[in-house]
């Protein structure tokens, strides 16, 4: 993925030293023009007196020309302006400050490209980082995604595992069809990450504390490594819907609407991004689950989460799972949570999303690969 930390900041750097290459060769040229000019010089004939002399104006001729070349070829595949006139101001200035100029441009125009025309801002909130993307153009209408597991949707440096959702390569433009993520308005993405990046407290922040509360063997089935203090989504959803959300919208002149407003994540993510839905019905109208870990409370879970979604009508679910790793076990209870929806009184294609995508399996690379179907679910019913 081309959408580390590191290789965004390297852009940024490079950037920086074109742009002092091009100030050296621009003060350099001027510099020694000038003297040649007050002292009459000749810029054919004094450039062309040894072999010496040859050897440099042959490989500026040579070089300058592959240089010119390639500010054309490369400037049209990156769609960048007024190539035309960096070849005009070689002529007149020096080819010295001209290229190291347009190179500066092209870094600036990769790191532009590489964040989807957009920009990265990050915050804290009670020690839970927040990465947050913004599109190139916000408005009041703006919709807003929030991402649980903030740290894995843009940069692999702070993934879990390496790997991103492969969020950012999804909003590219790419040479046919357009970006994978379609839409008229872009959403502004909102990734939260647990409490002090934490991993053992993952489980028990993202837990349905009033599910826990009413059936504490579902603990039972954490896995090692989480902590057990305690289930505390409440206070983890509260946050995010009374302080994280809001803070940042008004930042941007978003004004908040519930169908604008989706939540989404992937495996506890997903089901935390379901009782998020519960807890706080008039702030999202949309969840989007990739890989929904129903194993953790089994039937029992998928009944109980069910219960106490808002009715239907207003409000829209995306499930969704694989066939191998950890979600081979998910099909009985994905085909459950089918049931108890439909019975619920949500409508299959309409309110509700429950699929499988075979042959896939649990972790950002698979989640990748379908990143853009539920977005676009939920865009395509704004």
């Amino acid at each position: 993925s081309c959408q580390t930390r590191h290789m965004l900041n390297r852009r940024r750097s490079n950037a920086i030293f074109f742009f002092a290459l091009a100030a050296v060769g621009l003060a350099t040229a001027w510099y020694f023009n000038s003297i040649a000019v007050m002292r009459g010089e000749n810029y054919i004939t004094d450039g062309f007196t040894s072999n010496v002399d040859w050897v440099y104006s042959l490989d500026l001729l040579i070089g300058g020309t592959a240089g010119m070349a390639f500010i054309i070829i490369e400037g049209r595949r990156l769609k960048m302006r007024y190539l035309l006139l960096y070849i005009a101001a070689a002529f007149v200035t020096a080819f010295a400050f001209v290229f190291p100029l347009f190179l500066a441009m092209r870094e600036l125009t990769l790191h532009k490209r590489e964040l989807a025309g957009g920009k990265i801002k990050r915050y804290v909130f009670d020690e839970h980082n927040v990465i947050v993307w913004i599109p190139g153009t916000v408005t009041a209408t703006t919709p807003v995604l929030v991402m649980n597991d903030g740290h894995n949707v843009f940069d692999p440096k702070t993934s879990t595992f390496g790997a991103t959702w492969g969020v950012l390569e999804a909003l590219q433009e790419r040479p046919v069809g357009g970006p994978r993520i379609q839409a008229e308005q872009q959403p502004l993405i909102i990734g939260v990450t647990y409490k002090n990046n934490d991993g053992k407290i993952r489980g028990i922040e993202y837990s349905p504390t009033d599910v826990i509360d009413a059936h504490p063997e579902i603990l039972e089935n954490f896995m090692d490594g989480w902590s057990h203090t305690g289930p505390t989504g409440n206070d983890y959803h509260e946050l995010i819907a009374s302080k994280i959300l809001p803070t940042i919208a008004a930042e941007f002149g978003i004004e908040l609407k519930r169908e604008r407003t989706a939540i989404g994540g992937s495996s506890m993510g997903s089901l935390t991004s379901m009782y998020a839905m519960s807890k706080h019905p008039d702030v999202y109208g949309t969840v989007l689950g990739y890989s929904t870990h129903w194993p953790l409370g089994g039937n029992l879970l998928v009944d109980e989460m069910t219960r106490i979604l808002p009715a239907p009508g207003s409000h829209r679910i995306w499930s969704d799972g694989g066939t191998t790793e950890l979600d081979a076990a998910y099909a009985p209870f994905q085909a459950y949570f089918r049931q108890t929806m439909a019975a619920k009184g949500y409508r299959l294609g309409e309110d509700f999303i429950e699929t499988s995508y075979p042959q896939t399996g649990h972790n950002e690379l698979w989640w990748a690969v379908r990143v853009e179907h539920p977005i676009n679910w939920w865009l395509a019913g704004l």
